[in-house]
């Protein structure tokens, strides 16, 4: 027995009518893609800081889904130790600090490391253990930081904070440095930034990337990330280790993320060059007008076209504000993850243009029933191929997304827009089978 799209759309909120993730309510109870809790993203930061070790303080579940997941493929460890404390039931009642004390004393003379993290997981929360005065204690003892990561999924359905307190947890181990010409980029979840345009611009100009949290760091260069000229944000993740730094160490940031819209990537360039003193290329003066030429003339195979839309690469609620105002598309149902503060602006401007419905990432089974009532142009991100083609809806592929940054991002989404509404034309032509 198949679910009824029509229901579905009935128990549906807008965006206008939310203003948590609580009252965002899935299609299904099984999601593409499932949950992950704040370890995994505590995982995936510390994993790649080299001289580290990374201990898991928990049941013998979260131990063994660490070891596992960090043990080979895409997730295995790199340049970390990864070690976990199992707690049974004495630790429950009468705590952990013996156990620790133990396993301390073991990993020091094991591994000698430059930084020691002791990720909390939903058991140490529960039973208040004080796992930042041990950490204190550690450090005096042994002369290196210890950091605490707070990785309880009680307060959150999603891993991202996991990676955002592993970031901001970090700054006790920086030190004051003398400022060289070099930048630190603060919040790159996935994808290679070498890759990216503003990569290419700032080596260009002989600037040099110090420190990249997350990704392939140390801890040396952690502790020396303050002799930066300028911390580059490309996510909200690395917004509160950005504004610390700012605060403790004069560092100043730019928040740089996949915008869209080409004025806004044109003003990210601007102030990141005003930051590091240099004067900006003229080419990024050319890319922006192209860029702009781009745009207008899309709009004219593009508006009033309509699209559902599930997570991208790209700056979410910017890239969606860019579609309605500048390309003047309708976005109809939207699945999201977060309704953060620091995209509260974006999703204002959004409403003033359009007010789509929204739902929780999405099961593909669930959504094909959405088809038909809706009745999409196109589809982006995940969806049964067969049933959008049976209902006309094209595919917008925005492949290599992760590894963008600057004018390359809205080239990437003006160019896979064309594509679909040129599929789009063949289907209806007879061109394309349904």
């Amino acid at each position: 027995m198949g679910l009824n799209g029509n229901e579905m759309i009935s128990k549906m909120k807008r965006l206008s009518q939310v203003s948590n993730m609580k009252q965002v309510k899935p299609l299904s109870y099984a999601l593409f893609p499932g949950y992950h809790c704040p370890l995994m993203g505590a995982m995936l930061t510390i994993k790649e800081i080299d001289n580290s070790v990374m201990v898991v303080i928990g049941p013998d579940e979260c131990a063994y889904y660490t070891k596992m997941a960090t043990s080979g493929g895409n997730m295995r460890a790199n340049g970390c130790e990864i070690v976990s404390v199992v707690l049974d039931q004495h630790d429950v009642t009468f705590g952990c600090q013996e156990k620790m004390d133990e396993a301390f004393e073991e990993l020091m003379e094991e591994y000698n490391p430059q930084a020691v993290y002791l990720v909390t997981t939903c058991v140490v929360e529960v039973i208040g253990d004080d796992i930042d005065a041990m950490a204190r204690g550690y450090s005096r003892q042994y002369g290196l930081p210890v950091i605490v990561v707070h990785a309880e999924n009680f307060k959150t359905d999603d891993h991202l904070p996991g990676i955002e307190h592993t970031m901001d947890a970090s700054i006790d181990i920086m030190e004051k440095q003398e400022i060289t010409d070099t930048v630190n980029v603060l919040g790159l979840r996935l994808g290679d930034f070498t890759k990216s345009e503003a990569y290419r611009f700032i080596s260009e100009s002989g600037t040099a990337v110090a420190m990249m949290l997350p990704g392939k760091s140390s801890a040396q260069q952690i502790k020396t990330a303050p002799q930066a000229k300028c911390n580059i944000v490309v996510h909200p993740v690395g917004l509160p280790l950005a504004k610390e730094m700012e605060e403790k160490f004069g560092t100043p940031y730019v928040v740089f993320e996949r915008y869209s819209d080409s004025d806004r990537i044109y003003d990210c360039y601007k102030q990141l060059f005003e930051k590091l003193e240099k004067p900006m290329p003229q080419e990024i003066d050319e890319l922006y007008a192209a860029a702009k030429e781009k745009t207008a003339s899309a709009q004219q195979a593009l508006r009033g076209k309509t699209y559902i839309s599930g997570n991208t690469a790209l700056c979410n609620y910017e890239f969606h504000l860019f579609l309605a105002d500048k390309l003047g598309m309708t976005p109809l149902l939207l699945q999201i993850s977060d309704l953060d503060a620091d995209s509260d602006e974006f999703r204002a401007q959004l409403l003033k243009k359009r007010d789509p419905y929204i739902t929780r990432a999405a099961n593909i089974g669930a959504m094909q029933y959405l088809y038909p009532i809706l009745k999409p142009d196109f589809n982006m991100g995940a969806g049964n191929s067969v049933e959008m083609r049976r209902n006309g809806i094209a595919t917008v592929r925005m492949m290599g997304a992760y590894n963008t940054l600057g004018f390359e991002v809205s080239d990437l989404v003006v160019r896979a827009f064309i594509m679909a509404e040129k599929e789009l034309q063949m289907m209806k032509n007879g061109g394309i089978h349904r």
